[in-house]
C-alpha cells in the first residue's frame, strides 16, 4: 500500500534565504492556493479572486434612489405648502405697504403715472424689483395673489436647498435637510408673507447652489454666483447677512478639489463681482447703510434672545451638532460619490465647510442683539437657516444612524420641529393688534379730502383705496413736509409735530411698535395741541404690548 498522500505534492522553491512554502502569489491576479478533493488527479484551471471593496454597497447614486428621493421631495413640498396655506389673515402693514407701493411703481413703469405714496421707503430694498412683482400679483388676485407668489418662491428655495445639499452630501442628507427646513417658523411664514425676503432667500439659495455646483471646475466659474447674490441684496438689503458666507463657501467648497491658491481666487472673484454689481444706482451704499433697526423700535435683549431660542433654537443645536460630528469623522453613507470617485477631505476642510454654513445662523441674532431690535427677526432668520440646513441634515442622519438604526430619534426631533413651527407661525399672524377693528374705525372717519398721519403704514392705503388716495396718508417714518402759518418750513418728525400743533391733520393713527422717539413726540404733541380726541384703541388679542390708537380732530 502506498504511503503517499492522495493530494499531489506542492512544489517548493529555494532562494538565498532558504526554502519557502511555494512561489510568491501574484498580487495583480490575487491567486490563492486551495486544497481540492481531486482523487483522480485531474489538472484544475487556476482562478482569480476579484478585488474586495471596503464597504458592501456602492455609495454612488442610482436611479431607484433618485426616484425615491424625488418622491420624498414632493412630500416635503406638499407639507410645506399646507403649513403656509393655513395662515389665513388680513394683510399686515408690511404686506400692505409692499402692495400699495408696488401698484404705483408698476403703473409708473407701464404708463408713466407719478408715484404719490411715501410707502416706497418702507420697502427695505430696491423699489423697482420686488414691489412691482407684488403689485402685479395684487392686481391679479389681491393679497392672495401676492402671498401665492411668495409661496412659489419658498417652494423653489426648498428645491434648490435639496439640490445644494445633494451636491455636498447625498440624497439621504438632502431629504433630512429640507424636512427640517420646511417646517421652521421663518420658512412657513415667509412662504406666505408679501415681503421681499421671500425672493431674496430664493436668490441666496441659487447663489449657494451655483457656488457648490462649480466648486470643482475652473475658478472663473465662481463669477456665476455673483449675479444672484447681488440681486438678492438689491431686492432686500437684509440679504447682505448671507454674502460673507457665500464668499467663504466659494473657498470651502473648492478646497477638496483645488489647492488653497485657486480656492482663494474663487472667493476673491465672487466677492469682487458681487461688489461691482452692487455699484449701479447707489445700491452698495444703500446696503451698507441699512440696519436691522431701521423702521423698528429698539427693545431689550431679553425678548430678542427668547424669540431666537423659540424660532431657531432646536434647529441651530441640530446644525451645530451636525457640524461637530461631520468635522470629527466623515461617513461614507453621507456622500454621493462612488468609492473610486470619492474626494478625500481633511478634518480641517470639513470643519471649515461646517463653520461657513452655520455661522450665519448665529450672526443674524447677534446683529439684532447689537442693534436692539426684533422687528423683522423672524424674516431675517431665514437666511441663516437656509445655509445651515445641510448641516442640520447631517445632524439628523447622525441621530438616525447607519442603516436607520435609530429612526425613532430622527422622528422625535422632526415632530418637535413641526409642532414648534406650526404653533409659532400661527402666533405670528395673531401677534399684531386687531387690524380688522382698526380698519372699521378708519373707514367710518375717512373723507375724500382729509389728511391723515399714520404709524400703521399700508393698511389704510390698501384697504381704503375706494374712499381715499394713497397720497392722503402720510407715514410718520417718512415724516411730514409742512409750512406753518409763519412761513417756516418743517421736515420729518418736526414737520409732523408742527402739523399736529396747528390741527392740519384730520386723523392721526399711532402704533406702539413704531420707533420710540417718533411715537413719544407725536403722543406729546397730540396731548398738548387740544385739537384731537382719542376715539379708538386696540391691543393684540394675544396680550403683547403692541397697541393701535386713533385720534380724530374735533
Amino acid at each position: 500500500m502506498s504511503t503517499e498522500s492522495e493530494f499531489p505534492p506542492v512544489p517548493t522553491s529555494r532562494s538565498a534565504h532558504g526554502p519557502t512554502a511555494g512561489p510568491e502569489p501574484d498580487p495583480a491576479e490575487h491567486r490563492a492556493a486551495v486544497a481540492v478533493d481531486n482523487p483522480d488527479g485531474i489538472e484544475l484551471a487556476p482562478y482569480t479572486i476579484p478585488p474586495v471593496p471596503a464597504i458592501g454597497w456602492d455609495p454612488g447614486s442610482s436611479p431607484r434612489r433618485r426616484w425615491i428621493a424625488r418622491g420624498l421631495l414632493g412630500a416635503v413640498l406638499t407639507v410645506q405648502a399646507a403649513l403656509s396655506l393655513r395662515l389665513l389673515a388680513a394683510a399686515h402693514p408690511d404686506e400692505a405697504a409692499a402692495m400699495v407701493a408696488g401698484r404705483q411703481q408698476l403703473a409708473h413703469l407701464l404708463h408713466g403715472t407719478p408715484v404719490t405714496t411715501d410707502l416706497v421707503d418702507r420697502v427695505h430694498g430696491s423699489p423697482w424689483l420686488y414691489p412691482p412683482l407684488a403689485g402685479a400679483a395684487a392686481d391679479a388676485n389681491g393679497i392672495w395673489g401676492t402671498r401665492l407668489l411668495s409661496l412659489g418662491f419658498a417652494l423653489i428655495t426648498t428645491m434648490l436647498l435639496y439640490a445644494l445639499t445633494r451636491r455636498l452630501f447625498n440624497e439621504r442628507v438632502a431629504i433630512c435637510a429640507i424636512a427640517v427646513y420646511a417646517v421652521l417658523q421663518s420658512t412657513v411664514v415667509v412662504g406666505f408673507y408679501a415681503a421681499p425676503e421671500s425672493l431674496a432667500v430664493l436668490l441666496i439659495a441659487l447663489a449657494a447652489w451655483t457656488t457648490v455646483f462649480t466648486a470643482h471646475r475652473h475658478p472663473a466659474l465662481a463669477l456665476l454666483a455673483a449675479p444672484p447674490a447681488a440681486l438678492a441684496c438689491a431686492v432686500a438689503y437684509s440679504a447682505a447677512f448671507a454674502v460673507p458666507a457665500l464668499v467663504a463657501l466659494a473657498f470651502a467648497a473648492a478646497r477638496p478639489h483645488h489647492r488653497p491658491g485657486p480656492a482663494a481666487v474663487r472667493a476673491l472673484l465672487s466677492a469682487a463681482a458681487t461688489l461691482v454689481l452692487l455699484l449701479p444706482y447707489g445700491t452698495l451704499g444703500a446696503v451698507a447703510g441699512w440696519s436691522p433697526s431701521r423702521g423698528n423700535a429698539p427693545g431689550p435683549a431679553g425678548p430678542i434672545l427668547l424669540g431666537t431660542l423659540q424660532w431657531a433654537g432646536l434647529f441651530t443645536v441640530l446644525a451645530v451638532a451636525g457640524t461637530v460630528a461631520y468635522a470629527r469623522r466623515e461617513q461614507m453613507n453621507e456622500h454621493d460619490a462612488p468609492e473610486k470617485d470619492a474626494v478625500p477631505t481633511t478634518r480641517g476642510q470639513r470643519a471649515l465647510l461646517g463653520a461657513v454654513l452655520t455661522v450665519t445662523a448665529l450672526l443674524i441674532p447677534a446683529a439684532h442683539l447689537w442693534t436692539g431690535t426684533s422687528g423683522a427677526l423672524f424674516r431675517h432668520l431665514g437666511y441663516g437657516m437656509l445655509l445651515a440646513a445641510p448641516l442640520a441634515g447631517v445632524g439628523l442622519t447622525r441621530l438616525v444612524g447607519a442603516h436607520f438604526r435609530h429612526p425613532q430619534l430622527g422622528i422625535l426631533v422632526w415632530v418637535a420641529l413641526l409642532a414648534l413651527g406650526m404653533e409659532q407661525s400661527a402666533l405670528r399672524y395673531q401677534n399684531g393688534p386687531d387690524s380688522g377693528r382698526l380698519l372699521a374705525v378708519l373707514r367710518a372717519h375717512t373723507e375724500p379730502q382729509g389728511r391723515y398721519l399714520t404709524e400703521v403704514d399700508g393698511l389704510a392705503e390698501y384697504y381704503l383705496g375706494s374712499v381715499s388716495e394713497p397720497a392722503q396718508w402720510i407715514s410718520t417714518r417718512a415724516g411730514t413736509e409742512y409750512r406753518d402759518g409763519g412761513g417756516v418750513q418743517h421736515h420729518g418728525d418736526d414737520g409732523s409735530v408742527a402739523a399736529i400743533r396747528d390741527g392740519w391733520f384730520t386723523m392721526v393713527v399711532l402704533d406702539s411698535t413704531a420707533p420710540r422717539g417718533t411715537d413719544r413726540a407725536l403722543s406729546e404733541a397730540l396731548a398738548a395741541a387740544g385739537h384731537y380726541r382719542l376715539v379708538a384703541q386696540f391691543t393684540s388679542p394675544t396680550g403683547d404690548s403692541s397697541t393701535y390708537k386713533v385720534y380724530l380732530k374735533h
